[in-house]
């Protein structure tokens, strides 16, 4: 096999998965070959116990590698691995670390580089600011994809989170994706730290691990894409691709801070990194499905906590221009995710540095100065003046281990009903039969936790809604409701996916709980 394929690009990869693994016969096979290629002399710079403490082999570490190259290649030939290099980021007892990977992860890839098994790119490191730097990549070279090729092994067929902590401590804070983020101004990254076992922290494991076990054996997907990926920018301009598969299901809930009353965000899953448009044509287990938003809650639950009652519906809504240059809609927008950075921020200064951060290169947001932004507080306050001492607080990240808590109540409900439901933070997906199961969870959640029944928004009527007008409204509503709600426009290699899903686990699972039930 002619290897032709481009140079790595080492801003285009995912971080080697050390929870990786599978007993497929094939995959077995695979790493039989490779390892029966490499010389006694390759396969003695991996063996023995050095740097291990006895925990995992040189054959696991090396099974986790290839297991996790043919993750990444599957996913996308030309996506690569980023692999650390330093001794402190495998710890072996760490829960984190369930397969107790060491140091040893660096010879295994040296020797299969050596051994022209992968591609492989050393890593940068910028002294100055940390901007530019990058972890070493690695990418299935020829030799090994010459080995993938015959594969036809889906991802969800493999054991991509096997053990995985589901409950995180981190010692610093996450960004929306539960991702670490750099510490103050230095270039040290937050990361998950190690913590004793309570009563509480395997209450929650448990319930989570059920959570995730309904994820894994539940079909979400969006019947129009065709490919298996939706591409989007960034905010700072690059093209990035979020996988669109059934093994981008894993949920964790993280807490920041080192501290178990901070955040407790529910993180994970594909369908929190795309934007709503593309979250509107989500189908549960090949059914359509309906978004329920609540209100502006952190707001609302700060209104809640001063006491204050009245009928605003929307507080992001300042009722005049304040900038000339954006209309109503785009300032209302712009008046929400100001507010909200300004909730999680400890001043003005940062909060504006914040706002202009997360907008895309090259937007008139960005352009934003000080004192524009200050014009739009101001207004905020004036129309909301009970909520003047929680901004610029630092209270977000007290409100996210509320709201987490509020997730966690309405999950726990859908699960112990064997019902689908996805998390977005502060909304949630269901199918369309779901949404007035979900609306008293909502309810009943922020009753028990707020004591107070707050607002909720979707962007459909249920049956429910429908079927409680008058007689000489409804029908028309139905129809629409009808049309609106249907899968429309399946692409063909929708229909080859989920045949394929549905036939593996009616083969392997037999007990699915929505596969008997399914067209």
């Amino acid at each position: 096999m002619q290897d032709d394929f481009p140079e790595i690009n080492v801003w285009y990869s995912k971080r080697l998965d050390v929870h990786t693994w599978s007993d497929h016969p094939e995959i077995n096979k695979v790493v039989d070959i490779v390892f029966e290629s490499l010389t006694n002399e390759q396969r003695a710079t991996f063996s023995g116990n050095s740097n291990n403490a006895g925990k995992a082999t040189g054959r696991t570490h090396l099974k986790v590698i290839v297991v996790d190259l043919y993750v990444a290649w599957k996913t996308d030939p030309f996506l690569c691995i980023g692999v650390a290099q330093g001794n402190d980021a495998y710890k072996v007892n760490s829960r984190y670390n369930a397969l107790h990977l060491s140091p040893k992860v660096r010879q295994v890839v040296k020797t299969l580089w050596d051994a022209e098994f992968i591609d492989f790119k050393q890593g940068s490191h910028n002294r100055d600011n940390g901007s530019g730097s990058h972890t070493s990549r690695m990418r299935a070279a020829g030799k090994l994809r010459e080995l993938f090729e015959p594969l036809d092994i889906e991802l969800y067929e493999l054991d991509l989170h096997h053990n995985r902590e589901c409950i995180v401590l981190n010692n610093f804070d996450v960004d929306e994706h539960g991702e670490p983020i750099k510490m103050g101004k230095g270039t040290k990254l937050s990361k998950a730290i190690d913590y004793d076992d309570n009563l509480e922290t395997e209450r929650m494991r448990a319930e989570l691990t059920a959570y995730n076990d309904l994820l894994k054996e539940t079909r979400v997907d969006i019947p129009t894409h065709v490919e298996t990926y939706i591409e989007r920018e960034r905010s700072d301009g690059k093209a990035q691709r979020i996988p669109i598969n059934q093994s981008g299901k894993f949920v964790r809930r993280i807490f920041s801070r080192g501290r178990w009353d901070r955040n407790g965000r529910f993180y994970g899953g594909w369908w929190q990194q795309i934007g709503k448009d593309y979250r509107k044509q989500v189908s549960i287990n090949n059914q359509p499905t309906v978004e329920v938003d609540y209100q502006g809650l952190h707001v609302a639950i700060l209104t809640a906590q001063r006491g204050v009652h009245d009928n605003v519906k929307d507080r992001y809504d300042l009722g005049e221009q304040i900038l000339p240059q954006f209309e109503l809609k785009e300032q209302r927008a712009i008046v929400k995710l100001l507010v909200l950075t300004a909730i999680n921020a400890k001043d003005r200064k940062s909060t504006c540095l914040a706002f202009r951060h997360a907008q895309p290169t090259g937007s008139q947001q960005k352009k934003l100065n000080d004192i524009e932004l200050g014009k739009l507080l101001d207004a905020f306050i004036t129309k909301n003046p009970h909520l003047e001492d929680d901004l610029c607080s630092d209270e977000g990240i007290e409100l996210m281990n509320l709201d987490g808590q509020i997730t966690e109540r309405i999950i726990k409900t859908f699960v112990e009903n064997g019902k689908p439901i996805l998390s977005i933070h502060d909304s949630y997906i269901v199918q369309t039969s779901d949404v007035e199961r979900l609306r008293d969870a909502m309810s009943q959640a922020t009753i028990s936790l707020v004591k107070r029944d707050l607002g909720v928004d979707q962007s459909v009527l249920s049956y429910g809604d429908i079927m409680r007008m008058p007689t000489l409204e409804k029908y028309d509503h139905i129809k629409n409701h009808n049309e609106l709600l249907s899968i429309k426009d399946r692409s063909d290699q929708y229909e080859q996916r989920i045949v394929k899903f549905m036939e593996y686990r009616r083969n392997n699972f037999p007990d699915t709980y929505w596969i008997g039930n399914s067209s």
